[in-house]
């Protein structure tokens, strides 16, 4: 079967590189949180990445680029904003394996979230794949949660942002119905780069503080590379979830922990826990069980 005639291989092609992107921007991106303000690494990230749009935006034209659906492109921005500011203010304390293994949560939170917002069933395999997820959270988080350690926070802090980032992605699908994929993708920039800018210039502490820097020429050729590399991402994982359904992308999820320990050791020489490979390993397990699950069960998942 020729590749083009493949739409679920194409899909899992498209995903397959969103991962090694973004395991690739999630290495630039801690290394530059653990030197500039935490939000306005977000706010600057995708100013960039949208400004690296405009050309082909002008090129495309406005036709091309007009959201068919802004209030959804706003929500978007808000569930994706809020997300966004927990992760980068707790990724310099976290290793990129255990943000990978905690990331792997985004699916079951995405299919909790179709059922509640989309209408689609939770049926006794989608719930049991919840509960083996949560275990393996568990897992992960277990050595600071059984001595109270303080220094697991910010691992539960990435938790939080996980169903935050899922609700993104739900709207991600649901806007594809009516824009294209790069109309998408840079809407997102400006709408985050706006939301972001308070949190960007101040410090929301007592006395209030202004905690922008401005960055220095390497950190800006950072954040260049945050730019290209995270549109990119979001593109793919955009032109996957147009080609096939959210559930039959995610069986390559796995790979996601592979990349991000690959990654996390040659720049911080990070060697993954067994507690995060464990834990990640049984959510992965739980991703990709009911992905194949569903697979093979069309009549069940459509009931």
């Amino acid at each position: 079967m020729a590749l083009s005639d493949n739409a679920t291989l194409r899909a899992l092609l498209w995903m397959v590189a969103c991962g090694v992107l973004f395991a690739i921007l999630n290495m630039v991106q801690k290394l530059l949180t653990q030197q500039l303000h935490p939000p306005e690494v977000v706010c600057l990230r995708y100013l960039v990445g949208s400004a690296l749009l405009l050309p082909f935006v002008i090129q495309g034209g406005w036709a091309r680029y007009r959201p068919k659906r802004p209030s959804l492109h706003a929500w978007r921005g808000f569930f994706h904003v809020g997300g966004s500011l927990i992760w980068f203010s707790v990724i310099p304390d976290v290793s990129l394996a255990e943000a990978s293994a905690i990331g792997f949560t985004g699916p079951i939170f995405m299919m909790l979230g179709a059922s509640l917002f989309l209408g689609e069933r939770m049926y006794r395999a989608r719930w049991a794949a919840v509960l083996v997820a949560f275990a393996g959270v568990v897992i992960v988080l277990w050595p600071g949660l059984v001595q109270a350690d303080i220094a697991a926070l910010p691992t539960v802090w990435m938790l939080v942002s996980s169903p935050l980032f899922a609700a993104s992605f739900l709207l991600s699908k649901v806007l594809t119905r009516y824009d294209r994929p790069e109309a998408i993708v840079f809407w997102l920039g400006v709408v985050i780069c706006t939301f972001s800018l308070p949190f960007a210039v101040f410090a929301f502490e007592w006395p209030l503080r202004v905690a922008w820097q401005w960055p220095l020429p390497l950190q800006w050729v950072l954040l260049g590379t945050c730019g290209i590399v995270g549109s990119t991402a979001h593109y793919c994982m955009t032109r996957a979830y147009r080609i096939a359904d959210v559930s039959a992308v995610q069986s390559v999820r796995f790979l996601d922990l592979v990349w991000a320990s690959i990654f996390g050791f040659l720049m911080f020489a990070h060697l993954p826990t067994v507690w995060a490979l464990a834990g990640g390993s049984v959510i992965c397990a739980a991703t990709l069980w009911i992905a194949r699950y569903e697979a093979r069960h069309p009549q069940e998942v459509k009931a």
